[in-house]
C-alpha cells in the first residue's frame, strides 16, 4: 500500500479489534464501508467455501460491496487476533477527496481479477488432463 501517497489516518475511519473466530461481516449484509488490515489474519468465505486468507498488513478488504453498493459478497472471519481500520465514506467523497485511494483500490481489484483468471485457467488445465 502506498502510504506515502495518502495517510490512512486522514480517512473517516475507526479501528476495530476482532478475536480469533469472530465474524467481521457476513455475506449478504449491507455494506457500510471497507477495511484495511492493520494486523492479524482474515479468512474470506463464500457460502461455506474458503476463497482467501488475508494476512498482509495494509491489504484492503471488503471494498467490492462498498464500490458497487451491493450487499457483502463474502463472509470475513478473524483467523487470529485481528486489528482492522473500518473506513466509512461514500464513493463520491472518496473520488473527490481521496483519488489516490480509489486508484489503489482499482489496482487491487485488477490484480485479483488476474489471479482469479489464472487460478481458473490452471484448474481447467488440471481437469482436462484426466
Amino acid at each position: 500500500m502506498a502510504h506515502d501517497v495518502y495517510n490512512l489516518a486522514d480517512l473517516p475511519s475507526k479501528k476495530e479489534y476482532y478475536r480469533s473466530g469472530e465474524m467481521i461481516v457476513a455475506e449478504g449484509e449491507p455494506s457500510d464501508g471497507w477495511y484495511v488490515l492493520l494486523s492479524g489474519r482474515v479468512g474470506v468465505y463464500k457460502r461455506d467455501f474458503s476463497v482467501a486468507e488475508i494476512s498482509r498488513p495494509g491489504t484492503v478488504i471488503g471494498e467490492l460491496g462498498f464500490l458497487l453498493s451491493v450487499p457483502r459478497t463474502a463472509t470475513m472471519i478473524a483467523q487470529e487476533s485481528t486489528l482492522l481500520l473500518h473506513v466509512h465514506i461514500t464513493v463520491d467523497e472518496l473520488l473527490t477527496s481521496y483519488p489516490a485511494v480509489i486508484k489503489h483500490m482499482m489496482k487491487i481489484m485488477a490484480e485479483r481479477v488476474v489471479k482469479t483468471t489464472e487460478d481458473w485457467r490452471d484448474s481447467m488445465e488440471r481437469v482436462s488432463l484426466f
